[in-house]
């Protein structure tokens, strides 16, 4: 596994390239994922959130020479490449990640877009647990090789902390950044139980593969419980 030294160094190159290649048009680069948020795993790849001010099919090129460039690109490289008008046009709901658990390494995206809203976070939280409800149902009403399908919730489960996160930015207006750290916080057992099994996905694949139905289920009862959390906040708030 990488050091945090390593993965600086790996940054540091990657932001070098960036500056060489598109100048003054780099508008912002960002760190963010399990290593950005200090929570990395000997799995975790290097995400970055890279800005430009326009994006024309040579530019998809120059990038992609560019992360093919780096060391170990297949395994570590990751993230996003964007426009400033794409980044406009992103649905608010999207943009937590810009402005909370990531690290600026280059420009600013201030007068660009605004940090999420109440009612960003709002339909943020609405969104993941809708998305996960209706997935986590499909396979437990209709015929799926269970043991099969549940290895596909990787980012389901991911979704609930991410979830939970603006659900703390919203009810006590503060970002956790990591799984331990917010488990510290939860006292409900759903919620604390679909942090721990997104921080610990790779070392449960066998129990994954054995209990399917309890991760299938753990997730439906999770998105159905936020789903009426949500309700009552709203019903507090109307």
């Amino acid at each position: 596994m990488l050091d945090q030294s390593q993965v600086d160094a790996w940054l540091a190159d990657f932001l070098a390239n960036l500056r060489d290649r598109f100048g003054d048009r780099l508008v912002f680069v960002g760190h963010h994922g399990s290593w950005g948020r200090g929570e990395p795993r000997p799995e975790s790849d290097i995400d970055c959130m890279v800005v430009v001010d326009r994006i024309e099919d040579e530019d998809l090129t120059a990038f992609r020479d560019i992360m093919s460039s780096m060391p170990n690109a297949e395994k570590l490289g990751s993230g996003i490449l964007m426009s400033v008008t794409e980044l406009k046009q992103t649905p608010r709901s999207y943009l937590s990640q810009f402005f909370y658990g990531r690290k600026v390494l280059y420009g600013s995206i201030e007068g660009i877009i605004a940090p999420p809203t109440r009612d960003d976070l709002i339909e943020d939280i609405k969104f993941k647990a809708d998305n996960n409800l209706h997935t986590a149902r499909d396979y437990l009403l209709f015929p799926h090789d269970l043991p099969v399908v549940v290895h596909r919730l990787k980012y389901h489960f991911k979704n609930c902390f991410y979830a939970l996160q603006s659900w703390f930015l919203l009810t006590k207006g503060e970002f956790i950044p990591t799984k331990n750290q917010i488990l510290e916080y939860l006292d409900d057992a759903n919620d604390a139980e679909v942090v721990r099994v997104a921080r610990d996905w790779f070392t449960i694949t066998d129990d994954l593969t054995a209990r399917a139905s309890y991760y299938i289920e753990l997730l439906e009862r999770w998105s159905r419980g936020m789903m009426v959390k949500l309700e009552a906040y709203l019903s507090n708030y109307a």
